[in-house]
């Protein structure tokens, strides 16, 4: 047996077993917390993230994106382009790829000005101009939307899925009464 071994024995020898029971359950509560952020920390590393592009610090606007729209990708997502729920911009010479589930590819910057005029159309729900960043931190594309909550998968070196947006909920005007 080795020292440690010895030690431990030693330790616990005059122990009942109530008390070899407690020190077991200190030392889980000890453990535990260490585990599951393990987990969520190995979980997580395969996920994309979104970050909104506030302040007077950002460069990019979405009037620069369309401007330069032909240096992108450019997807929506919605049943039509005249009822948008999103936009995507690809950087096309970065080397890194998007790969939208379920979103239609914009055929030219007429479509595109009117996908932009359909989304900011709604005032209840103002879309947001958000940069898509990878597992890795570095940046991939740009999302323009009102809902951040956009699953962003990687499935390969240097290719992220990006999940489908549903529609924002639609208003028909007026507030309901009380009763």
């Amino acid at each position: 047996m080795c020292s440690y071994g010895i030690i431990f024995y030693k330790m616990t020898e005059n122990m009942t077993v109530c008390d070899k029971k407690c020190d077991i359950r200190k030392i889980s509560f000890l453990i535990l917390p260490f585990l599951l952020v393990f987990s969520f920390l190995s979980c997580s590393a395969n996920y994309g993230r979104i970050v909104a592009q506030w302040g007077p610090g950002n460069k990019k606007t979405i009037r620069d994106l369309a401007a330069d729209w032909d240096k992108y990708l450019v997807y929506y997502a919605g049943p039509s382009f005249s009822f948008p729920s999103a936009v995507i911009f690809d950087p096309k010479e970065d080397g890194r790829k998007l790969i939208p589930d379920k979103w239609l590819l914009v055929k030219d910057r007429a479509q595109l000005d009117e996908i932009v005029e359909w989304l900011e159309f709604t005032p209840i729900f103002k879309p947001i101009l958000f940069t898509i960043l990878g597992p890795d931190g570095k940046p991939y594309g740009y999302l323009y939307s009102h809902k951040p909550d956009v699953l962003i998968k990687a499935i390969g070196n240097d290719t992220l899925w990006v999940s489908d947006i549903p529609l924002p909920p639609i208003s028909f005007g007026g507030v309901p009464e009380r009763r």
